[in-house]
């Protein structure tokens, strides 16, 4: 048992160094090597974009993205920001997993969780100063906390249900 609880901590320290480290590391390219739009082209049709595309415009940083103008840009941006979300969702939970090593209350664990979320996008979006052709926003960095919470949530909601469903299926082999 003892063997498991340290490859498990183990795991979750490596898990939270990669998401940090694969954060800069992406955070470093520039935007020609990161932009899904050529891949888009070639494999959609501007007709086919637009029919999946919800009809709505978003303003973000100034820039207005519209499906009728160009849809393979509006494709990129919503993949671009699920992106944000998705990742800050794994570092707080990869966060929340090393803190819980040391015992840490849940409250607490969530706070630390979210100021390493807010520490790592405030500095993702400096670095991203000195990349060609990115932009630092704090657009980004208020979609990277919420991304953040929306991780911890689930993870904490599915914590409980493990435990939950390992409490039945104790009593349920206790019954027999």
């Amino acid at each position: 048992m003892e063997n498991r609880k340290i490859w498990g901590r183990c795991a979750a320290l490596v898990l939270l160094c990669g998401v940090i480290i694969g954060i800069f590391t992406l955070s470093s390219q520039p935007y020609r090597v990161q932009t899904i739009q050529p891949f888009l082209q070639r494999t959609l049709t501007v007709e086919k974009a637009e029919k999946v595309l919800p009809k709505l415009d978003i303003r973000y940083d100034g820039k207005e993205y519209r499906r009728d103008v160009n849809p393979f840009g509006f494709i990129e941006f919503l993949f671009r920001k699920s992106a944000h979300l998705f990742v800050y969702a794994v570092l707080a939970v990869a966060t929340a997993l090393v803190l819980r090593m040391f015992r840490i209350r849940t409250p607490a664990v969530a706070g630390l969780s979210l100021l390493t979320v807010w520490l790592v996008a405030m500095l993702d979006e400096w670095n991203q100063r000195f990349s060609p052709a990115r932009t630092p926003t704090y657009q980004d960095v208020i979609v990277d906390l919420t991304g953040g919470m929306l991780g911890l949530i689930i993870g904490y909601a599915l914590s409980r249900l493990f435990r939950r469903l390992g409490k039945v299926r104790s009593r349920s082999a206790w019954q027999r």
